[in-house]
């Protein structure tokens, strides 16, 4: 738990102390992103105001699908393998990011490297494993904890301005009880989005 309240208080003091210096003409967009973690996948979105060229501010949202390392398989009609998750756990994350490009001066307009660190909220939805899904979440158990995670961040620019984004880094959280026989779900992560510009 210590290690995301310490990014989580990083991130916070980042943005109090950068707050005077929102200008008129500072960027901002909207973006969509899935991402491939070592416990699932997620799709999400996000929204950044970015002040300074070097300096990026980021909420975000994504919804995670926890994969189990069981699995059942069986044959389908038409006699094709499938494999099912048994485990029924989904995270709902919230996070509050900074990122910061170093390198600004140094390389091509259109491609800049930088470094995130992210903290925030994240919500564990434990339903039960052997019902129907919409009876299940009827039953659904919640748990709070702190998420965090940090990596590089790669940005690649389109002729019409809006941005592809790629990140790899480490993702972090852990909970006060197991959920599916787990009780911290972290490891590396990579993820890929698209961003629209909003002025």
């Amino acid at each position: 738990m210590k290690a995301p309240r310490l990014l989580l208080g990083f991130v916070l003091t980042l943005l109090t102390s950068t707050t005077p210096i929102l200008a008129d003409d500072a960027i901002q967009t909207w973006g969509l992103d899935i991402e491939l973690l070592g416990y699932g996948s997620s799709f999400g979105g996000s929204y950044t105001f970015q002040p300074k060229p070097q300096l990026r501010f980021s909420a975000e949202s994504d919804w995670t699908l926890v994969q189990s390392n069981e699995t059942i398989s069986f044959y389908n009609y038409w006699y094709e393998p499938v494999q099912v998750n048994p485990k029924n756990l989904s995270l709902l994350k919230l996070l509050g990011d900074v990122t910061y490009f170093p390198f600004l001066n140094s390389m091509h307009p259109s491609l800049q490297i930088g470094f995130f660190a992210a903290a925030g909220p994240i919500l564990a939805l434990d339903t039960p494993n052997d019902e129907p899904f919409i009876e299940r979440w009827g039953k659904v158990e919640s748990h709070l904890s702190l998420h965090g995670r940090l990596g590089v961040h790669l940005r690649t620019r389109t002729a019409r301005g809006s941005n592809y984004v790629f990140r790899v880094g480490y993702d972090f959280a852990r909970f006060d009880e197991p959920l599916d026989d787990r009780q911290t779900y972290s490891g590396a992560y990579v993820q890929a989005g698209f961003e629209f510009f909003r002025r």
